[in-house]
């Protein structure tokens, strides 16, 4: 890929792929050793629950990344992260729970903190930010596919305190690779005397006053809506539609996370060729497939389901994330990756508890058959009557042919009459 000739892209690659190898591997780990230390499975559950919550103050995040230079916030936000790992080491009884809660809910903190996400507008040229996406969403899901078993393995080994100080290593790895990129950041907006609560939703407005901005976030958050359900049903399909053990989730994230990894690597390409709009809805009908694949009740085909699940999930990320970066201010990143970042995952919360509450009434088929209702309808919302693609707001790392709108297949037909 010719991303990978950038040199400080290279060095935030690499970095949050170690940090991300990090993460993921203590996440599991924390719930397990909440378990551990109580005995319950509600404190054990407790954990993602923390890590969570978050989430729902991702405006705020968003606004605070908004009005600071990215580089040193971030920066401070791996130190912070490596020290705070540290206090694990202090967790030997029941009496210490509170640390665990406290370290999973800074880690959502982490990840609701658009940081990242805002920093690649000033980072890269606008030529980029396809090949850029693609590679970082099939780098983390390749993560995902071992890190958790490869966390609960050194936890089983060696034990939390040991996993903590391998956490805060990845923390200041990252950090020191950050400190080693020379970049030239967009200025913060100077004070305006605009009411806190309008700066807060400037993300939202955004959104509203760019209709493909606000037909991508849409199909998503209607399909995240109900693609919850699956969390649940997923349990019951491998149970009573196959007739194997709960252990075989496991396969199954290994095969869907391998789907994940090849539809990131190809998501870039298609959304070159076919526009934020097209892409997405082959990524949305990629899905429902999947899921109607996997109530045949045959493993063959269940894993194939699992497959074009996975592959189609990045297809969304990429075309949502590059519409982002591409189509809004440098000053405005933060709080419209916020947007992205709360509705679709605050949603989702929302179908996965209402499959939990529902698995038990409802036949896990049904559950699947929403799944493929919306999948199609997100694919038709996005694939009828296409916004058109806006003008690119330029980097600071563009050259100044990059300003231009891009000659390229993602160039949207304005529909007749609009």
């Amino acid at each position: 890929m010719n991303i990978l000739r950038n040199a400080r892209f290279r060095r935030l690659l690499i970095g949050e792929t170690v940090s991300s190898f990090g993460d993921s591997a203590m996440f599991l780990s924390l719930a397990i050793w909440a378990k551990d230390l109580t005995g319950s499975n509600a404190s054990a559950g407790l954990v993602f629950l923390f890590i969570t919550v978050p989430g729902l103050f991702s405006p705020l995040f968003g606004y605070a990344v908004d009005k600071v230079n990215r580089k040193p916030l971030l920066m401070w936000m791996y130190g912070a992260m490596a020290v705070l790992v540290l206090s694990l080491l202090f967790v030997d009884s029941p009496d210490q729970l509170w640390i665990i809660y406290a370290v999973a809910f800074c880690h959502g903190v982490f990840f609701s903190t658009p940081a990242r996400s805002a920093l690649l507008k000033d980072l890269l040229p606008s030529a980029d930010a396809l090949q850029a996406r693609s590679l970082l969403i099939a780098t983390r899901e390749g993560v995902r596919i071992v890190s958790p078993a490869a966390g609960a393995a050194i936890y089983v080994a060696w034990g939390g305190s040991f996993l903590a100080l391998l956490d805060a290593a990845t923390f200041l790895f990252a950090m020191a690779l950050l400190a080693g990129i020379k970049l030239t950041e967009s200025q913060p907006e100077a004070p305006t005397g605009e009411p806190f609560r309008s700066q807060v939703t400037a993300g939202f407005r955004h959104v509203r006053g760019m209709p493909l901005l606000l037909r991508l976030i849409g199909a998503m958050v209607g399909f995240m809506l109900i693609a919850g359900l699956l969390e649940s049903a997923a349990f019951a399909a491998i149970e009573h539609g196959l007739g194997k053990s709960a252990a075989f989730f496991g396969v199954a994230s290994s095969v869907q996370g391998a789907g994940s990894v090849l539809g990131g690597v190809v998501a870039g390409a298609l959304v070159k060729r076919l526009g934020e709009c097209r892409a997405s809805g082959v990524g949305y009908a990629l899905m429902a497939t999947g899921m109607l694949l996997c109530i045949s009740g045959e493993v063959g085909l269940f894993l194939a389901g699992v497959v074009l699940n996975g592959m189609g999930m990045p297809l969304l990320g990429v075309a949502v994330g590059t519409a982002t970066q591409l189509y809004t201010p440098s000053r405005l990143q933060g709080r419209v990756h916020a947007v992205v970042g709360m509705t679709s995952g605050g949603v989702q919360s929302l179908s996965i508890a209402a499959g939990a509450a529902l698995i038990g009434i409802i036949d896990y088929r049904v559950m699947y058959g929403l799944i493929v209702v919306a999948g199609f309808a997100s694919a038709v919302s996005v694939l009828t009557r296409r916004p058109p693609t806006p003008e690119i707001v330029a980097s600071l790392a563009d050259e100044p042919q990059d300003t231009r709108p891009p000659a390229r297949d993602t160039k949207e037909p304005v529909p007749e009459g609009a």
